[in-house]
């Protein structure tokens, strides 16, 4: 069970996946099947609304971006300056901000009310 939930949406040609709650080894691996099972080919991870952030949560996308590079794009929208260095250090791509990853500025609902491990 993982200490976060995980919210999709598809913005253009990307399939977004947002963490809100902990990046850890859990939700690290709920994403990694989400984008293992998904025909979808271009991914962004944001990280905007995560708590927290763990190296191993990292290494696992890291790990999936690299074996899956040919049919999957995998791109993160970190959610601070340390998202940012933790990402980057493991080679993973990270994004500016939304116009860079070409999401939508603002959300019209929250994931607030959504129990961990819970998806929209």
């Amino acid at each position: 069970m993982t200490g976060a939930a995980i919210v999709r949406w598809q913005a253009g040609d990307a399939v977004v996946l947002a963490v809100h709650g902990a990046f850890d080894g859990a939700s690290a691996w709920a994403l990694r099947l989400a984008m293992e099972e998904s025909e979808a080919t271009r991914f962004v991870v944001d990280l905007t609304h995560a708590e927290e952030a763990f190296e191993f949560a990292a290494s696992i996308l890291a790990t999936f971006s690299r074996q899956c590079w040919r049919t999957k794009q995998i791109a993160f929208l970190p959610g601070s300056s340390d998202h940012a260095r933790l990402l980057s250090g493991f080679g993973l791509e990270v994004l500016e901000d939304e116009v860079a990853a070409g999401l939508p500025l603002a959300l019209a609902w929250s994931a607030e009310d959504l129990e961990p491990g819970a998806t929209a």
